[in-house]
């Protein structure tokens, strides 16, 4: 077989850089930094999540609906508000109490500080899995609406990667804030995977997945069950930005690429096999290549932005790390497509970048989102491929069942 013959990465184990090569990961930041400053040039109305939510919070207080298409509040232009009430009413309660402005002081103070973590922990801190010119190439998944939209899912993801890096101090820190960010936005419970693969009791995983999921999904459970014309409301505005306007770049944006109804029985079942097995090859890889606690942490974080059923450009900052970790523990299994793992990445953050720098980022991010989540099932398979063959019934492999007999 001939020997594949992919880029590396810079800093990836095995290559030897050169000082003229290490401007070349910059280049991944040329997204974020055009898109910062298209934002700044062409636009005066910035911050339009936070907006929403003030606006809704206003609404409150001016006891009037605020789910609608066309939200409107006095000096401000606002995206639909698409969350359950209680985070309106959380708005509404600092807006009575700082007033929109005070509010609005705080909220930014609380997202500059999410936005300095999310970008030095995976990106630039030392602690974390790899050289940080290997690890920067994945920004190029950051697009400038990330930073300046104020979406309040930075500070959600903020808010778990703190509590991750704490997780080996207490779990239970960690589904706290998994369970605080579902009751945002309920996608969060993704993270849950991360408690899946770190090297924990088997029961005591269940029962921190149960709490989680349970805890999570109750206040959104307890508004559908009983919010009457105001739940139908907003179940109508959510799916309509979900399924129609931004399905996004994971599961919902690849299935819209081949033009299926990503709301339909069919794609919801695709999706719930999708993501546990997904999950099972998580679990394949952190236990067959016996990854250190700090290593499934970071492969966890990874495989939860993948299953993100509506990947959005806000959602990826957490993406890079633990799939470098996959690819340099996979390294040495012999293959040329193992050893070529870091390679693979990278080439894929390199179709994203030409994607993004050519006005093509619609259709080349999905791809290399999803080809990532084929490179951690390929993987994942690949590791399990044996204890999947042991569990299949002896007679239908009687060469597996002569290997098993005692003294052979």
């Amino acid at each position: 077989m001939a020997k594949l013959c992919l880029p590396i990465f810079p800093a990836s184990r095995g290559s030897q850089p050169t000082a003229s090569f290490h401007w070349l990961p910059f280049l991944f930041l040329l997204p974020l930094i055009l898109g910062i400053a298209a934002k700044i040039c062409r636009s005066k109305y910035w911050f339009g999540d936070y907006q929403a939510v003030a606006c809704a919070g206003l609404k409150v207080i001016e006891k009037a609906p605020f789910y609608t298409l066309d939200l409107q509040c006095a000096g401000m232009r606002p995206s639909s508000f698409v969350y359950i009430p209680a985070v309106a009413h959380a708005a509404a309660f600092f807006e009575t109490l700082l007033t929109e402005r005070g509010f609005f002081c705080l909220y930014l103070l609380v997202y500059l500080a999410a936005i300095a973590t999310l970008f030095f922990v995976p990106f630039l801190a030392r602690r974390t899995p790899g050289a940080w010119m290997s690890r920067l190439p994945f920004a190029v998944f950051i697009s400038g609406s990330a930073v300046m939209w104020g979406n309040i899912a930075v500070i959600l993801h903020a808010g778990v990667l703190v509590a991750a890096l704490a997780l080996e101090i207490t779990p239970w820190l960690f589904v706290a804030a998994i369970v605080v960010a579902s009751w945002v936005k309920p996608v969060f419970l993704t993270y849950l995977v991360v408690i899946l693969i770190v090297d924990l009791p088997a029961l005591r995983r269940l029962r921190l997945m149960a709490i989680g999921v349970g805890l999570g999904i109750l206040p959104m459970l307890t508004f559908m069950l009983t919010g009457g014309d105001l739940a139908r409301q907003w179940y109508a505005l959510l799916s309509h930005f979900v399924y129609d306007v931004t399905p996004g770049y994971g599961f919902f944006g690849w299935v819209g690429l081949i033009g299926l109804d990503s709301n339909g029985p069919g794609a919801k079942i695709v999706y719930m096999i999708y993501a546990a097995t997904l999950a099972l090859s998580g679990l394949a890889l952190s236990e067959r290549l016996q990854l250190s606690r700090q290593e499934r942490i970071w492969l966890g974080l990874s495989l939860a932005v993948l299953l993100i059923p509506r990947i959005m450009s806000q959602d990826v900052f957490l993406l890079g790390p633990g799939l470098w970790v996959a690819a340099q523990r996979m390294r040495g299994l012999m293959t040329p497509l193992h050893e070529q793992g870091d390679s693979i990445l990278l080439a894929l953050c390199s179709v994203a970048l030409a994607g993004a720098l050519t006005g093509l980022g619609a259709y080349s991010v999905p791809v290399a989102l999803f080809g990532f989540s084929l490179y951690l099932l390929w993987s994942g398979g690949y590791l399990a491929a044996p204890f999947l063959l042991r569990l299949k019934p002896v007679w239908l492999h009687p060469a597996s069942r002569k290997a098993s007999l005692p003294g052979e």
